[in-house]
């Protein structure tokens, strides 16, 4: 399997996997729009790997989230986090 996330982190209890996408404007496609049905499923497999690192009795316990943060570089960047942008379907 080919593929990367962003970023792994923990928020809390909850072990979140991040998106990231970048870029120049707002226009017509916000950034978070990039993280298509493609990415999605990249990810959630990317997560359920790195979810076997964990002891067996631990796995079911630990709250997953799907995170999408857009950035729109500048003067004045700006950040835009969408916690929970998906879920594991």
């Amino acid at each position: 399997m080919r593929g990367d996330v962003d970023l792994i982190a923990w928020d809390g209890e909850w072990l979140c996997f991040v998106e990231v996408k970048t870029r120049t404007t707002r226009g017509m496609t916000p950034a978070q729009s990039a993280v298509d049905d493609d990415k999605r499923t990249m990810i959630r497999r990317l997560a359920r790997l790195y979810l076997r690192g964990f002891p067996k009795s631990e796995r079911q316990t630990i709250p997953v989230r799907f995170d999408v943060v857009s950035v729109y570089p500048g003067d004045e960047a700006e950040f835009e986090i969408f916690k929970g942008a998906f879920a594991w379907q």
